[in-house]
């Protein structure tokens, strides 16, 4: 069960992560920081804070609720500076002050990739992300990325498939799962010793500005980062600014410059030193991991191939059911149907 007080703490979002551990020890306990009124925070943390008078009070209330909903669901809580918290993602910039994780709490020491990419890749793009994921886990590595359709759900697939464990990182709490029609899929992640995690506290919904925070938790917490498939508006992209930011390795893979439509920001990536990959070998390589050296089973190889193909005939069956439309060749989700959903593992 969570520490109370860590848990209000990492509901102060208008406190930067200096000042939480600051907080932290100097109150030292739930109970002390419950009798905190605006005035005492601009003490200890020495600077005013444009918030109300009620807000200690919502905050306490708030963490209160989320403590009950991590118990009931079997949700850990990793903070930083403690055991459990990854390393990785202690050494960025603005690291989250709470890793919210639900599932196994993954190995840090191991290991890990990011691969990340659009949501409306093309059929080289997923089958590219695809066999990234299945390469990353016969070779032992980690495969993180963000639950959305399209090149992520490619390369989570890929690793369950394999026997791997990946890492999905959401925009929302853990205890809810979007898009909604990923719930499966995040439930053989789990299955398979996988973990989903977040910085947000159960019960938060996905909001926009969600996604560019998550995005620097899936460098963050990669060794190497390879980007599939990225269009000028992707927000895999911004992923790849995070990466380099943080000093992570970058890969292009070859399958998203060859894709149609705007292609600058990956070939200027590139251009400044980027590596293109056609494989996951690169990587492997820059991880210090040999490739497995065993046969593919069949199955595996039929997978791989298809990818593409499945993904495809899911989304058709979307339309067909009324889940989504198909609007200048690319398949949307409707509104009604890309609310969040727990799911049971």
């Amino acid at each position: 069960m969570a520490d109370l007080l860590n848990l209000i703490i990492s509901r102060c979002r208008f406190l930067e992560l200096e000042e939480k551990l600051l907080l932290r020890d100097v109150c030292g306990s739930s109970d002390a920081f419950s009798l905190l009124v605006k005035e005492d925070l601009e003490m200890i943390i020495g600077r005013k804070l444009r918030i109300d008078e009620n807000t200690v009070k919502k905050t306490v209330f708030e963490a209160v609720s989320a403590h009950k909903i991590l118990a009931a669901g079997h949700i850990k809580c990793l903070f930083f500076g403690e055991q459990d918290y990854p390393r990785l993602l202690s050494e960025i910039y603005n690291p989250p002050f709470a890793l919210f994780c639900r599932g196994d709490v993954p190995d840090w020491s191991i290991p890990s990739a990011g691969v990340v990419g659009t949501r409306l890749a093309s059929g080289s793009g997923l089958d590219a992300a695809y066999r990234l994921g299945v390469d990353f886990a016969e070779a032992g590595v980690a495969v993180i990325s963000g639950l959305a359709m399209g090149i992520d759900s490619a390369a989570h697939s890929g690793c369950c498939d394999a026997g791997g464990k990946t890492i999905a990182v959401l925009g929302c709490g853990v205890d809810r799962i979007y898009p909604a029609v990923n719930r499966k899929l995040a439930a053989r992640i789990l299955k398979g010793g996988g973990a989903i995690v977040s910085e947000y506290l159960p019960g938060e919904e996905p909001r926009k500005h969600h996604f560019p925070e998550r995005n620097r938790l899936i460098s963050g917490l990669s060794y190497a980062v390879a980007v599939v498939d990225a269009p000028g508006k992707s927000g895999a992209l911004i992923t790849a600014d995070f990466a380099l930011d943080q000093g992570r390795e970058l890969f292009i893979h070859s399958a998203g410059l060859k894709a149609e439509g705007d292609r600058g920001r990956l070939e200027k990536m590139v251009f400044d030193g980027a590596p293109v990959i056609d494989n996951a070998l690169p990587v492997l390589n820059e991880l210090g991991v040999s490739k497995a050296e065993k046969p593919r089973p069949d199955k595996t190889r039929d997978l791989t191939s298809g990818m593409a193909g499945r993904m495809m005939a899911e989304m058709l069956s979307d339309e067909l059911e009324g889940r989504s439309i198909k609007f200048n060749g690319n398949y949307i989700r409707r509104a009604c149907y890309e609310s969040s959903y727990s799911i049971n593992s």
